[in-house]
């Protein structure tokens, strides 16, 4: 092998190693939300009150012509009490799904915890200032799982491969 060869396929190499890197540090992230999601489901639960509850909307570029330019996040403020210590959260779930396309969607979740309703909030024992109002692990975590493994495989396959 040449140098002239040799560097290109050194940075291909390199490019590659840290495709590999980047995709397990995201699937072990999602492991590790999506175990706190799994955890959530037997976590004690306390009574709250919703403090805020509003729809963010924030602008798109997604280019082109769309019938939707807009995404919007349900951004929910609650209280609760644990042995007598007073918390605070924004967590709906673990992770917490982010935006959606839907203004419909967002407003059916919002109508689920209007300002000032009691709700039924469940916290980490271990640590009461991590809480949910929802258990369980959505299903963007599961999506996200398969799409870094996805990853990890072709870039085993890209490093694995004869030159």
């Amino acid at each position: 092998m040449d140098a002239g060869r040799g560097w290109p396929r050194m940075v291909e190499k390199l490019l590659q190693c840290l495709m590999l890197l980047a995709a397990l540090a995201a699937f072990a992230y999602l492991w590790w939300l999506g175990a706190k999601g799994d955890a959530s489901t037997a976590w004690p639960s306390a009574v709250g009150s919703v403090l805020e509850s509003r729809m963010e909307q924030r602008q798109v570029n997604a280019g082109g012509e769309r019938d939707n330019n807009w995404e919007y996040f349900p951004q929910l403020r609650y209280q609760y009490q644990v042995q007598g210590q007073t918390y605070h959260s924004t967590n709906r779930r673990f992770p917490n799904p982010g935006y959606s396309r839907s203004q419909q969607e967002v407003a059916a979740i919002l109508a689920r915890y209007p300002a000032g309703a009691q709700v039924r909030v469940y916290y980490n024992p271990a640590n009461p200032a991590e809480a949910c109002l929802e258990t369980g692990q959505h299903w963007t975590a599961w999506a996200g799982k398969a799409i870094t493994l996805l990853i990890v495989a072709v870039a085993v396959w890209l490093l694995l491969r004869p030159s």
